[in-house]
């Protein structure tokens, strides 16, 4: 095992955002980082260009720019895991819209070291936004993550790898699947196992709340609470299946909830149905 760490940044369609973040883990990291990729996923904007020219900048020479195809985070996350991790200690997860805490990766780097053997993630804390208290809680208390930040050990990292375990391209609500993957060893049953998360106090993330007054911030909220309510939908089919026979994507999934929508969404709000239904059928229309 090497003992260093990656760190991965997935972004689509951040070209506004990128930079700012790439300056942050650039003065956040130290001398046990291993590579720093950004994983530009699908973007119709110049993300990766814009990355390209903050490397240059900064002279990052361990960043490296992949620019794939496909517009999906669980292929992303797919890429990065089965092509790119390599054999290190610790691989850091970031979204490319937020700035990171002063030596956060140092530090939980650190943390991971003394950490339980049988640990296999170590979650990154909100350090803003109005919800910050109850985020907070859900890491301490329900041993979550978000896809802000957060660090996979070596023993996570392999275990993945062992099991050929991929999430299915198009899945939705992401950060609860990987959330369940971490404290299940894979498993999904309906309970968590010990000591699978660990946290480092005032180590994490910060981000811009989002305005009403903003178009791109109202249409980021609309497109969360499409992803997050779809997810749930998603997530009972998965829930039935041994995660063995699970798909290689959501396609026929999302083709049955759309057969099945209007009874399936009859606990959801008029704006939530509305706003899952347009993403499910943008996504159902990709295929044809």
């Amino acid at each position: 095992m090497n003992q260093t760490y990656n760190i991965v940044m997935f972004a689509y369609n951040e070209a506004h955002n990128i930079a700012n973040s790439i300056r942050s883990i650039h003065t956040s990291v130290g001398k046990h980082l291993g590579q720093f990729f950004v994983i530009a996923n699908g973007c119709t904007d110049n993300t990766a260009a814009v990355a390209e020219k903050i490397k240059r900048d900064l002279d990052f020479t361990q960043m490296h720019v992949i620019d794939i195809a496909i517009g999906d985070k669980c292929n992303a996350w797919n890429t990065y895991i089965h092509e790119y991790s390599g054999d290190y200690a610790l691989h850091f997860f970031v979204d490319a819209d937020v700035i990171f805490s002063e030596n956060v990766f140092e530090q939980l780097y650190a943390k991971s070291q003394s950490a339980l053997p049988e640990t296999n993630a170590i979650a990154g804390l909100p350090l803003s936004g109005r919800n910050k208290d109850f985020y907070e809680s859900l890491v301490k208390e329900r041993h979550c993550i978000f896809g802000n930040l957060y660090g996979l050990t070596y023993r996570m990292i392999n275990l993945i790898k062992s099991k050929s375990f991929r999430l299915p391209k198009g899945l939705n609500w992401i950060d609860s699947f990987i959330t369940k993957a971490i404290n299940t060893d894979l498993q999904f049953h309906p309970y968590n196992l010990e000591n699978r998360v660990t946290y480092l106090q005032n180590a994490g993330y910060r981000f811009d709340s989002l305005s009403m007054f903003k178009l791109n911030d109202v249409k980021l909220y609309k497109n969360r609470i499409a992803r997050y309510e779809l997810g749930k939908l998603q997530e009972q089919y998965l829930d039935a299946l041994p995660v063995s026979d699970w798909p290689q994507d959501m396609d026929e999934i999302n083709k049955d909830i759309d057969l099945k929508f209007q009874d399936i969404t009859k606990d959801l709000t008029y704006i939530k149905t509305w706003l899952v239904k347009k993403r499910l059928s943008k996504l159902i229309n990709h295929l044809t």
